[in-house]
């Protein structure tokens, strides 16, 4: 084998999930890492991809110790370190990997490990290599050099972190991923990936229960294009962070047309869903009335999951409601406030008024909606929650039941959010800095406690506002949500 891929979990890797209460363990694989893996099978190259997580849930009993012991030894281990989530656990992968397949070179990538990219070089000695930002062909390139014949030339590679002589280099060539790139790309193939068909469990978003046993019901997370077109401040995808980490300034969309063709494989396939990587109704109009102007005109009908980052337009709702499959359709909202205020400090820019009237329009065609507010962010005090009380208690009021989801969990600085670079500006006090602050909030963080306090270990604090007040406020939120008629989760007591 030439390359084995690696997701890991947010716990190490022996974790004893069946012994203590776990927080989540994140197996979602970043949507890029699909595109990256069938490029380099396009190119002759053997390839195996394994979610621990996913293998966990699977058999309490996998480990993956004896799985390496097991497997064809590759020449090149890739680690997806996207989401800080998973600062521990990708190193801990890492360390087994370099125990087990000594020979094997390891490689990481993704969000976080691009904005650490130095510090985890110089403090892990289990990762050769990282490659920050676009990896498509700085990937391509470096296998070329690790499993084929050419010349060993890592300056040579776009993107790439590696040592020398003791020290840590960056590489000068630069590599961003373009619209043809991405058209390019196979977003959809998983017959590499072990265990696939649970995976498409896995992926389903709904009112039911997750079970990656169960797979007639199999969703699919679909790069519809990169970049961001916003600076939500609590968030590390921003347009700036895109801007600093991969030379990208907004959007980059694919061909709509594109889009449906894989939508109508997924469809051929058995998926009752695809659940779309960016908000289309943040896109020009153009790029979404061809979309669900194609999916109409091949008669494709499959749930479709949203993420709306602002409100969607009157035209947008009818077209999702007219087109997409509803009993697996389901759209995601952030007001994350009732105070008007607090919500537009924190990026989202509407009123009360506009979001309700909104949902009148979603609930029009029967949507199902999960309604997503956040405890801890800037500028939430015990004064503006009362509003959010207000706000959820309307929104119960106005939509139906049961096709209602609502949760209010508390945020952990993302790294690159306008949070972590310009904490001044709004008034809070940052505690996570660095690649080994995240390390050690994953490794501590892994397992809920006997005493939880909502609030704490989230990377910063707010002047006037201690985690003691964050939990007192999750109370009120867990009272209220022991009352709705709708399923609303009371705050978490993990991370």
């Amino acid at each position: 084998m030439d390359i084995l891929y690696i997701h890991p979990a947010k716990q190490e890797v022996e974790a004893e999930y069946g012994k203590y209460r776990a927080s989540p363990f994140y197996p979602i694989i970043p949507v890029g890492v699909i595109g990256m893996a069938n490029l380099l099978r396009s190119q002759g190259w053997s390839l195996q991809g394994l979610n621990l997580p996913l293998e966990r849930m699977l058999d309490a009993g996998f480990r993956l110790e004896r799985w390496l012991q097991e497997v064809e030894p590759p020449s090149l281990v890739m680690i997806d370190l996207h989401w800080y989530e998973h600062c521990f656990g990708a190193v801990d992968v890492a360390r087994h990997v370099r125990r087990l397949l000594p020979d094997a070179k390891i490689v990481a990538g993704g969000l976080t490990a691009t904005y650490f990219a130095e510090e985890i070089l110089a403090t892990h000695p289990e990762f050769d290599f990282i490659i920050r930002g676009d990896a498509e062909v700085p990937l391509a390139t470096l296998v070329d050099q690790i499993c084929g014949d050419a010349v060993w030339d890592p300056a040579g590679v776009p993107n790439l972190t590696w040592r020398e002589g003791g020290r840590v280099r960056n590489s000068t060539e630069f590599y961003t991923a373009d619209a043809p790139m991405l058209d390019s790309l196979d977003f959809v193939g998983l017959d590499w990936l072990a265990h696939n068909e649970s995976y498409g469990a896995l992926q389903y978003t709904g009112g039911g229960r997750i079970d990656a046993h169960r797979t007639e019901r199999k969703g699919h997370w679909l790069t519809i294009g990169r970049g961001c077109a916003f600076n939500c401040i609590y968030c590390g995808g921003s347009k700036e962070a895109h801007t600093e980490l991969a030379a990208r300034s907004g959007y980059v969309m694919r061909d709509p047309v594109n889009v449906v063709d894989d939508v109508e494989r997924l469809a051929a396939s058995g998926y009752k869903q695809v659940s779309l990587s960016l908000d289309p109704a943040t896109f020009p109009a153009r790029w979404w009335r061809t979309f669900f102007g194609e999916l109409q005109t091949r008669g494709i009908r499959i749930g479709i999951y949203n993420e709306f980052f602002q409100l969607p337009s009157q035209e947008f709702i009818r077209l999702l409601g007219e087109t997409a499959d509803l009993e697996h359709t389901e759209v995601a909202i952030s007001p994350l406030s009732g105070n008007e205020e607090v919500r537009n400090l924190n990026g989202k820019h509407y009123s009360n008024e506009r979001f309700l009237r909104m949902l009148g329009n979603l609930e029009q065609y029967q949507i199902p909606i999960f309604v997503y507010f956040s405890l801890n962010l800037p500028g939430e005090t015990v004064l503006t929650f009362r509003e959010t009380i207000r706000l959820a208690r309307a929104v119960g009021k106005a939509y139906p039941a049961r096709l209602l989801r609502m949760l209010n969990p508390c945020h952990t600085i993302d790294p690159m959010s306008p949070m972590s670079r310009l904490p001044g500006n709004f008034k809070i006090h940052v505690e996570y800095n660095s690649f080994k602050d995240y390390y050690e909030y994953c490794r501590t963080t892994g397992w809920e406690p006997r005493k939880v306090v909502r609030g704490e270990r989230r990377g910063f604090s707010m002047d006037g506002r201690p985690a003691e007040t964050v939990e007192q406020m999750a109370r009120i939120w867990d009272g209220f949500a022991q009352t709705q008629r709708f399923q609303c989760f009371p705050v978490a007591r993990v991370w």
